[in-house]
């Protein structure tokens, strides 16, 4: 599971970075157009809007919970032992397990609809129907993690092992030494 978490980071990162550079790239090119040639890139800013940066605050759902930077508070279970805390991971990876598997479903529903509609970037006629079908395709992967990490919790009784290194992670280190 390890491995299988360390390529599914670096694919999601690197994926990221490219959109975020392509992204950058576009919007410089449209700039220096727009100044020097007075022919800006038609529609940049509804790409921008319904391309990019849906793209990366998509791809950033799962990288974060990979990588464990999404928001915790740990005052209720910070002083329960390894199997207290191992029921509550448990139960809030089942939870969000559920929770995301809502979201693709009616993500799914949604992106169907607007791929019906021929959904376009406001009065453009930029198509944005399809960056629709990140949102299922995300939540999905999201509930897999979530799955995943009950798994890891269940399997060594520890909550607290990183799942991209399969050792304890420096928080919980840092917590035992103080």
């Amino acid at each position: 599971m390890v491995k299988f978490n360390q390529v599914l980071d670096r694919a999601l990162s690197s994926i990221t970075a490219v959109v975020i550079v392509l992204m950058m790239l576009h919007v410089v090119a449209h700039a220096l157009l727009r100044f020097f040639f007075n022919a800006p890139i038609y529609g940049t800013n509804e790409i921008v809007a319904y391309w990019y940066l849906p793209a990366i605050a998509l791809l950033g759902i799962p990288a974060a919970q990979l990588q464990r930077e999404h928001i915790t508070v740990t005052i209720a279970v910070e002083r329960m032992s390894s199997l207290g805390r191992t029921v509550f991971t448990v139960f809030g990876c089942a939870l969000g397990f559920l929770v995301s598997i809502g979201f693709a479903w009616f993500g799914f529903h949604e992106a169907l609809e607007n791929m019906h509609m021929g959904s376009t970037a406001g009065v453009t006629d930029i198509i944005t129907w399809p960056i629709y079908f990140l949102v299922p395709v995300v939540f999905v992967l999201l509930a897999v993690l979530y799955v995943v990490d009950a798994l890891v919790a269940l399997r060594t009784g520890d909550p607290d092992i990183d799942p991209l290194t399969g050792e304890e992670r420096e928080e919980a280190l840092e917590d035992a030494l103080v």
